[in-house]
């Protein structure tokens, strides 16, 4: 069962030093412009706006990542394997180094060229 937390409370555990997460819940939240580096989530779900956010370094792992928004955010050699990303807004992304794979969308795998197309 993932554990319920707030936008307010994961941002706290991560000023405390926390740097891995697994079976998060973090829903309808707003987390812009925040500094996501160099953590990682595994088997979470997140329903949040995370417009103009830096995710260099990031892992997300076998986690839902639905509708979440992710706008102008930095992905440079992000980790991004086995999620759910259905409903999820890209555009504008930095994803130099990123590796995408096995990431599914609507029961659709998706491939790099799809998330090309995404971000455009």
């Amino acid at each position: 069962m993932n554990s319920e937390i707030t936008a307010v409370r994961l941002m706290e555990m991560i000023q405390r030093g926390q740097k891995s997460f697994n079976r998060i819940c973090v829903e309808d939240g707003v987390l812009i412009k925040v500094n996501l580096s160099n953590i990682t989530f595994e088997e979470s779900l997140f329903s949040v706006n995370f417009t103009d956010s830096d995710f260099e370094n990031t892992s997300f792992i076998n986690s839902n990542l639905k509708s979440c928004f992710f706008t102008n955010c930095i992905f440079t050699n992000a980790v991004l394997v086995g999620n759910s990303l259905d409903g999820a807004e890209f555009s504008g992304e930095k994803v130099d180094g990123m590796t995408f794979k096995y990431n599914i969308s609507h029961s659709i795998v998706l491939t790099e060229s799809h998330l090309a197309e995404m971000i455009l």
